[in-house]
């Protein structure tokens, strides 16, 4: 088993109770924080397999960092999520003999990647494909699915109801592009679209005549 296999599974573990209890910060939905995990890990892939200047990417660190970004949630008390994660990285690198100047590098990446209005500053290019990756789980098709999916877990959910939620969330989201690399402004742009094209198609479908 090479070393983020053995990372996911350590990880995989950690988030074990949290998502057996369905992943409480999705309300009510049963929301796996590990399988969100492994698609942004994609994602992140994605991003970096584009990049013409990938060879100045610690793609090992970013590797790491996007490993444990949530591993926080399966343990926090008092701090946020990222803070946690990083704290429970740290310990992990400590115990498999990594560098502390590498250990800081990797674990201020999972502390700061819930902080987004970084992407707009100047910050390591590993932490951009990290948040950009973040961003894009959970939107777009999915988005739209999660928001369904999360207005009918409600008492009293309607066709009417879901299409607001759809319009709070999903459409609201999607309006601004947050994105800083070339490829994630057009996988942004493209969900986008998928979500503009089915909100409309939806509400036509709502209509009817007094």
């Amino acid at each position: 088993m090479g070393k983020y296999e053995e990372m996911f599974d350590y990880v995989k573990e950690i988030l074990s109770e949290y998502d057996l209890h369905g992943g409480a910060a999705k309300h009510k939905i049963d929301y796996s924080r590990f399988d969100h995990i492994k698609r942004v890990y994609r994602w992140m892939l994605e991003l970096y397999e584009a990049l013409e200047d990938k060879q100045e990417i610690d793609i090992d660190a970013l590797r790491i960092a996007t490993i444990f970004h949530d591993c926080g949630y399966g343990n926090i008390e008092e701090e946020p999520h990222a803070q946690t994660g990083a704290r429970i990285c740290r310990e992990y690198l400590e115990e498999q003999g990594y560098e502390q100047k590498r250990i800081e590098f990797i674990c201020n990446l999972v502390a700061q990647h819930s902080d987004k209005k970084l992407l707009q500053t100047d910050i390591p290019m590993e932490l951009v494909l990290l948040m950009e990756a973040d961003l894009l789980d959970d939107t777009g098709a999915q988005g739209v699915v999660m928001d369904v999916w999360m207005e009918a877990k409600e008492e009293n959910a309607t066709l009417d109801s879901i299409r607001d939620h759809i319009k709070r969330y999903s459409v609201c989201l999607a309006e601004k592009n947050p994105m800083r690399t070339k490829k994630g402004k057009e996988i942004w742009t493209e969900k986008r679209r998928i979500v503009t094209e089915f909100f409309e198609a939806y509400c036509h479908d709502l209509e009817a005549e007094a």
